[in-house]
Parts: structure tokens; C-alpha cells; sequence
């Protein structure tokens, strides 16, 4: 007869408000208000949220622009590097009028009417040799327009690791929820058993009011993880370009996938691709050049450059006239070789410029020392995350096994209770272990996944190999 009763009272564990229960288990009703969220929530899987952000992202719409000012910089520093300048400018001089405002009659004086000035071609003077030190500053422009790419697809790849960890954060809280909901599921059903057995004078009113007592915790835990669930929301919205209020409804769940890639196979990519490393190779390729161009500026040599003039058409109440000159009243096309050089001898900058000298070998040092730090930080990042992958791999083998056993042992352990043959302490120990196991493997997996993606990060690449992130999924 008991087992009739569970039955019965089992399968209809969801419908909170039945008239058998008190006030306090009647006030779940109010549970759907939150939970009805999901009817007006967004679908979305991974690769449209991934899609999503990347096209909607306040901060790659701005790396849009940044990628064009990037390659202006570039085109700039190139062709003032190889090709001459032509200039075309205009000028009139001051001392002409439109109208009067006011005329001095005594003297007469007024300006003429006339505009005088030029217009025409102009090209400065163009450098030819100057000992490899423009060439220096060109090298460094470049390399800082190269490394700029490379940010824009670090940090767009950043921003993609960002939406997949915010997403699978969103599922897993997710699964968390229904993980206590099932919990409550549980609870409730021993709860209202509880109650029968009450009347029937099977257990005393002491384990009556811990079933309850344990019901309600249920009920806390869940309201708690639909709290964190909601909340989570607006963070990917954030990240993907959305309104704040968005709500989203994940359709993929995380898949966990062991790391295939060794240390060693690491290492070698972390010298190739790693940002920090890469950070810390350009500052000191620039800084060896800066050094050299220091040293070569503070010596006494010629630039020779070619004066290419001017071509300009004047203009005045004479009328207009031509001229062409390289410089004043010549029209010689000419090399010129030319030394504009200055020696500190007392003051800032040092005796000969030699602080000048000191302060760029001393930032080449530092740049240096910095590549060397990168490399270690790389290394130690590369061994102890992959250390870290492979413990929690150990840890999700272990969580599985112990929620797949929990689950036996509650089957076996709910039937002893419905029969009287195990207690309430027995039985509430092994609920907090199914639902313990439950929520550990959620957070285990998601660790996993964050730790993977730390790892992408540190070698600098978008997936490992054979594996891709958007594939880490299962409906």
C-alpha cells in the first residue's frame, strides 16, 4: 500500500500547489514567474553567439576603424621613406583689401585692391643617403604596423575565447539550476512520503520536520541558482552587442574534450605565436635600431639630398608671372651634402650627448631583459597549465564516477525508504552526494574548458590541433 501511495504522490512532484500542503510548499507556485522567463528568452547556440559577437561587439567595431588608421600610418611612413614630396601650395600676403572700413584722408593711405602671391608645385628636398638612419626609423614603423595587425587578431581571437567561456558559463549555471531542481524534485517527493508516513505512525514527527526542513533547503538552493542563472545574462549581452535585458536560452551544452597537445609541442608554438613573446621581440628589435641611430647621431655625418625647387606661378597688380628655382635665384638641379650637428657640452643630455647615448642603451637592455622574462613566463605558464588540464581531466574521470554510482545508490536507497528500511539520515546523505556530483562535474568540465582556453591563449592560437572550440558542444 505504501508503495502505491509513492507511486502516486511521485508522479506528480511538479504541481506545487496541491491543497495536501502547506502554505509554505503552496509559495513554489511563485517559481514560474521566474521560470517563465525562458518562454520569452532568446535560442542561440554556440557558433550564432560566436557569429554574433564578433559582427555586433562595440570593441571589434572599433578595431574596424583602428585596422584603417593602422594601414594610413603605414602608407605614410613608406612613402615618405621611398618617394620625394610634392607639395602643391597656395599663398597670398595681407596687405591687400576688399573694402574700406575706414580711410585716413590726410595721409590717403589704403592698400591695393590686388591680392599678391603664388600658387605652384613644391618638392622639398629629397635625402638620398643619410647613413641608414631614416631607413632605421622606417624599419621601426614598420615593425610596429606589423605588430598591430597582429594585436587586431589577437584581440579579436580574445574576444572570441570571451563569448565561448561567457556561453558555456551561461549553460552550466544552467545545468547547476537543474541539477537543485531535480534536487527538489527529490526532497519533495520524500517530503510528501514523509507526510504519509507521519499519519500512518511510521516515523516520528522529529524526521517529518527534517524532510521538510530539507525540501525547503532544496527549494533555497534552486531559487539561488535561477538567481545566478538570470544574472549571468547580461554579461553575455554585453560581450555579444545586445541589449542588456536580453535573455538567452542555450541550446548546446558543453562537451568535454581531453587536451591532445603536449608540453613540448607547446613550447614550440609559444616561441612562434605567443603576444607576450611577441610583444617583447618587437620592443627589442626597435630598440636595437634606436640605439644604432642614437650612435649615428651623435656623429658628424653628411646627409646628402637632392634639391629637387619649386614651380611657381606669382601673382600681383603687375600681372602674372613663372618661376621655376631650386633654391634662391637658382634653377640648378644639385646634390647637396649637408652636416646639422650639436654637442651638449654642459646641460641636459650630458657631456657630447652621452646621456643620450646611456638613456637608449640602457632601454635596450631593458627590452632585452624583457624577452627573456617573456620566455620564461611563457614556459612556466606552458607547464603549469597543462599540469592543471590534465588534474582536472583526473578530477571529471572521478565526478563521473561518482555521480553515475550516487545514482545507483539512491535508486537502491529511495526503495529501502519507501520500505522503512533506511532512515532519513541515510537517505539525506545520499542526496547531497547526487547533487554534490552533479553540480562538481558541471564545474569541472567548465574549468577544464577555461583552462584550455587560457592555454590557447598563452601559445596563441585560435584552436588546438584536430580540435576546435565550436565543436566542444552536445544538445
Amino acid at each position: 500500500m505504501i508503495r502505491i501511495i509513492a507511486y502516486l504522490l511521485f508522479i506528480s512532484t511538479n504541481a506545487w500547489s496541491q491543497n495536501n500542503l502547506d502554505d509554505i510548499e503552496k509559495t513554489i507556485e511563485k517559481d514560474r514567474n521566474l521560470t517563465n522567463l525562458s518562454n520569452t528568452a532568446k535560442a542561440i547556440s554556440l557558433n550564432d553567439a560566436i557569429e554574433e559577437g564578433l559582427r555586433k561587439n562595440n570593441a571589434e567595431l572599433l578595431r574596424k576603424y583602428q585596422r584603417q588608421i593602422n594601414e594610413l600610418n603605414f602608407k605614410d611612413a613608406f612613402e615618405d621613406f621611398y618617394f620625394p614630396k610634392l607639395n602643391l601650395t597656395m599663398q597670398t600676403t595681407d596687405d591687400h583689401f576688399v573694402e574700406n572700413i575706414y580711410r585716413d584722408d590726410i595721409e590717403n593711405a589704403e592698400s591695393s585692391k590686388t591680392p599678391q602671391g603664388f600658387i605652384g608645385l613644391e618638392m622639398p628636398d629629397y635625402t638620398l643617403f643619410n647613413w641608414g638612419k631614416d631607413f632605421l626609423n622606417y624599419l621601426n614603423e614598420k615593425e610596429i604596423y606589423k605588430r598591430n595587425k597582429q594585436i587586431f587578431v589577437e584581440q579579436r581571437r580574445e574576444l572570441r575565447f570571451r563569448i565561448i567561456t561567457n556561453y558555456f558559463n551561461l549553460s552550466r549555471l544552467r545545468n547547476i539550476s537543474r541539477v537543485y531542481k531535480k534536487q527538489l524534485s527529490h526532497t519533495s517527493f520524500i517530503y510528501k512520503l514523509a507526510k504519509e508516513k507521519l499519519g500512518l505512525r511510521k516515523i516520528n514527527s522529529q524526521e517529518y520536520l527534517q524532510a521538510k526542513a530539507e525540501f525547503l533547503k532544496a527549494h533555497k538552493n534552486y531559487q539561488a541558482s535561477l538567481f545566478a542563472y538570470y544574472s549571468q545574462q547580461q554579461e553575455l549581452a554585453d560581450i555579444m552587442g545586445d541589449n542588456p535585458e536580453t535573455v538567452y536560452t542555450t541550446t548546446d551544452s558543453l562537451k568535454f574534450n581531453p587536451l591532445v597537445l603536449g608540453a613540448a609541442e607547446a613550447q614550440k608554438l609559444i616561441a612562434q605565436n605567443s603576444p607576450q613573446v611577441r610583444d617583447a621581440r618587437t620592443s627589442l628589435e626597435n630598440a636595437n635600431r634606436t640605439y644604432q641611430r642614437v650612435l649615428k647621431d651623435n656623429l658628424p655625418l653628411p646627409k646628402f639630398s637632392l634639391k629637387l625647387g619649386s614651380y611657381r606661378k606669382t601673382f600681383s597688380q603687375d600681372g602674372v608671372q613663372d618661376n621655376f628655382e631650386t633654391f634662391d635665384g637658382s634653377r640648378n638641379l644639385e646634390v647637396a651634402a649637408t652636416v646639422n650637428m650639436t654637442w651638449t657640452i654642459f646641460g641636459s643630455g650630458g657631456f657630447f650627448n652621452s646621456r643620450v647615448t646611456e638613456r637608449s642603451y640602457y632601454q635596450k637592455r631593458m627590452a632585452e631583459i624583457n624577452l627573456k622574462e617573456a620566455y620564461r613566463d611563457t614556459r612556466v605558464a606552458n607547464q603549469l597549465t597543462n599540469s592543471r588540464i590534465n588534474y582536472l581531466e583526473k578530477q571529471f574521470n572521478a565526478t563521473e564516477a561518482q555521480l553515475k554510482n550516487a545514482r545507483k545508490v539512491f535508486d537502491y536507497a529511495i526503495d529501502n525508504y519507501i520500505d522503512s528500511k533506511t532512515g532519513f539520515a541515510e537517505l539525506k546523505l545520499v542526496l547531497d552526494e547526487i547533487q554534490d556530483a552533479g553540480i562538481s562535474l558541471e564545474n569541472v568540465k567548465y574549468d577544464h574548458l577555461v583552462e584550455k582556453i587560457t592555454y590557447a591563449s598563452v601559445l596563441g592560437i585560435d584552436d588546438f590541433p584536430g580540435e576546435k572550440f565550436e565543436n566542444l558542444v552536445e544538445k
